[in-house]
């Protein structure tokens, strides 16, 4: 080969290494400015991230002083109701206090009313034995209950229907004994007579003048009328005056 053409040659390889070298510049360059528009991207979204981020930690403190301010409102709401549940007790508990006791004036108020009329039902079904007790229980435990006086009377009644004589006697002089001015005094004047006659041992006597006391003291009352009839039967009537001699005939 001439020298020329090994000029021509060498120039030729060296103008094409030139021109790869620029379009590999001018490709550098064109990702470099890529490069740089991505990162300045990147920049403004981490920069609007860091804005909300900021937001978010701002809200995030309003947040926790809100909070903080209804923990502060719940804390001062609980005492209140710690207060008031306390109040309320005390209330419940002093009106339970007051039910309580006006239960046992009630109680108090019925239990009588109920002994006596549990007592005189039974009698009235001539239970004896249960209407006894329960008058018996009524006078012991209320003897100065309303119906202490009645209730004596009817214990009376009680051991007279059964035939328990000496029980009955002494029901019905006590309710003499306690109570004088009774209304029961004439009734319960004749059923002692008649409990006295019923002894085994002599009490004619006794019975006789309790009877005369009621047909003297109490004279309109049926009860007179029944110890006059039983008086009839215990005294003997009177005896007879003999009949006075003729006169003798007088002489002409």
């Amino acid at each position: 080969m001439t020298l020329s053409r090994l000029t021509v040659f060498a120039a030729a390889l060296l103008l094409q290494g030139c021109i790869a070298t620029q379009r590999d510049m001018l490709q550098m360059q064109s990702q470099m400015d890529d490069l740089n528009m991505n990162l300045s991207t990147m920049q403004k979204n981490q920069a609007d991230l860091a804005v909300k981020i900021d937001s978010l930690s701002r809200d995030l403190n309003v947040f926790s002083e809100n909070i903080k301010g209804v923990s502060s409102q719940m804390e001062r709401l609980s005492g209140r109701l710690d207060q008031m549940e306390a109040g309320l007790d005390k209330r419940v508990n002093a009106i339970g206090k007051t039910i309580q006791k006006q239960q046992e004036q009630v109680e108090s108020a019925l239990l009588p009313s109920k002994l006596y009329n549990d007592s005189y039902a039974a009698f009235s079904a001539k239970n004896y034995d249960n209407a006894a007790a329960g008058f018996k229980s009524y006078i012991a435990k209320y003897p100065s209950g309303e119906m202490a006086e009645v209730a004596c009377f009817y214990l009376g009644e009680s051991y007279f229907s059964k035939g328990a004589w000496q029980d009955a006697a002494l029901a019905y002089a006590t309710l003499l004994d306690k109570y004088p001015s009774s209304s029961k005094a004439p009734a319960a004047r004749l059923r002692y007579a008649q409990s006295l006659l019923k002894f085994p041992q002599d009490k004619k006597a006794e019975a006789i003048s309790f009877l005369e006391s009621v047909v003297k003291d109490f004279p309109r009352s049926p009860e007179a009328r029944t110890a006059k009839e039983q008086l009839d039967k215990l005294k003997p009537p009177a005896p007879k005056p003999a009949p006075k001699p003729a006169a003798p005939p007088a002489k002409k």
